[in-house]
């Protein structure tokens, strides 16, 4: 089956939510730093260099290994990768079957997985992203925010390309 040009662009840009860096952050007065992706995150510290895969998290939170409010930034993150993974399917399943009204569904799954992010963020650093246990920059986020809109609004249509059925 041959993906068409109308197709592939929104696609990809679902896609690019998972590959971008949402997040670089610092732990406390600098014991570590990191950039955090969607579904993983690359952490130096003095403990070593670590590749945290949010499956790992997960079975942190769930085992009760960490907890308070890291565990509930954590579930906030995971359900927001949950949204992405769902949102990722749904611009499949619209490219496979050209239905566009699934991007439009899409879109609103990824404008909520990234409020679920910000506020994963907000609630480890606070709502400025800085306190005591670091400081996060969201770089990723407004990225997010943007694609989730170009996919609910239909804007990366070419005009030209949609054709009047009459």
């Amino acid at each position: 089956m041959s993906l068409t040009a109308r197709y592939r662009l929104p696609l990809v840009l679902q896609c690019l939510v998972l590959l971008i860096p949402v997040n670089v952050y610092v732990i406390g007065d600098w014991l570590g730093n990191g950039v955090q992706w969607v579904l993983f995150r690359y952490q130096q510290s003095y403990m070593g260099n670590s590749l945290i895969l949010v499956s790992r998290d997960i079975a942190h939170v769930t085992t009760g290994v960490i907890a308070g409010r890291s565990a509930i930034s954590l579930l906030f993150w995971i359900a927001g990768s949950v949204l992405f993974i769902l949102a990722l399917l749904l611009a499949i399943f619209a490219a496979m079957h050209e239905e566009p009204a699934y991007f439009k569904k899409g879109g609103l799954l990824t404008i909520a997985g990234g409020v679920s992010l910000l506020l994963a963020i907000i609630m480890q650093y606070g709502p400025a992203f800085s306190g005591p246990a670091g400081f996060a920059v969201p770089i990723g986020i407004p990225v997010i925010f943007i694609i989730g809109w170009l996919l609910y609004t239909g804007k990366y249509e070419d005009p030209d390309s949609v054709r009047d059925p009459e």
